[in-house]
């Protein structure tokens, strides 16, 4: 009683040999392997980058546009000044309101005069670097006294302020002329 065919027979399985690559592939490869390792080392050895930007040229500017950016600030200077002195002389009297109402237009004038003259330096490039210097320092003090005021410093803090405002409108009205 048989059942069926019998079964096929298997089939017969190879035995497998590992191939060897061939001669070229072995070629390619070590060529492959070499250029890497050059890559690898020349990368190693190169200088890095330097991160910070090259920095331009110091501008330069005719004696005229000096003459000129020295005129604009000179004028600038004069404007604020005058209007730091008019503040200044101001008196409220007895009453309470007044008194403040002074103090605010004082300290508004120191204020607003050193943005003012540190505008005004941004928009003159050329202004004399000596020139520039003082005006800079005159309109920081402006800026320190500001806030000594509304921070209602005493004579202590407020006198040095006093002193180095007036040496450099001093030196400021020298170079103005």
């Amino acid at each position: 009683m048989s059942s069926g065919p019998p079964p096929p027979p298997p089939w017969p399985i190879a035995p497998s040999s590992p191939k060897r690559p061939s001669k070229w592939t072995t070629i390619a490869f070590g060529i492959a392997l070499l250029t890497i390792g050059a890559v690898a080392v020349g990368a190693w050895f190169r200088p890095l980058p330097e991160n910070k930007p090259a920095s331009p040229p110091a501008p330069t500017y005719t004696s005229q546009q000096i003459a000129d950016a020295k005129t604009a600030v000179c004028s600038a200077f004069d404007k604020v000044h005058h209007a730091v002195d008019v503040a200044n002389t101001r008196s409220g009297g007895d009453d309470p309101t007044a008194v403040l109402a002074v103090a605010t237009a004082a300290r508004q004038a120191l204020d607003v005069g050193s943005r003012y003259l540190l505008t005004k330096l941004a928009e003159e490039p050329a202004t004399p670097a000596e020139l520039a210097s003082q005006v800079r320092k005159l309109a920081g003090t402006y800026q320190e006294a500001t806030i000594d005021y509304l921070a209602e410093a005493g004579e202590a803090e407020l006198g040095p302020l006093g002193h180095a405002s007036d040496e450099a409108t001093n030196t400021i009205d020298k170079q103005c002329k």
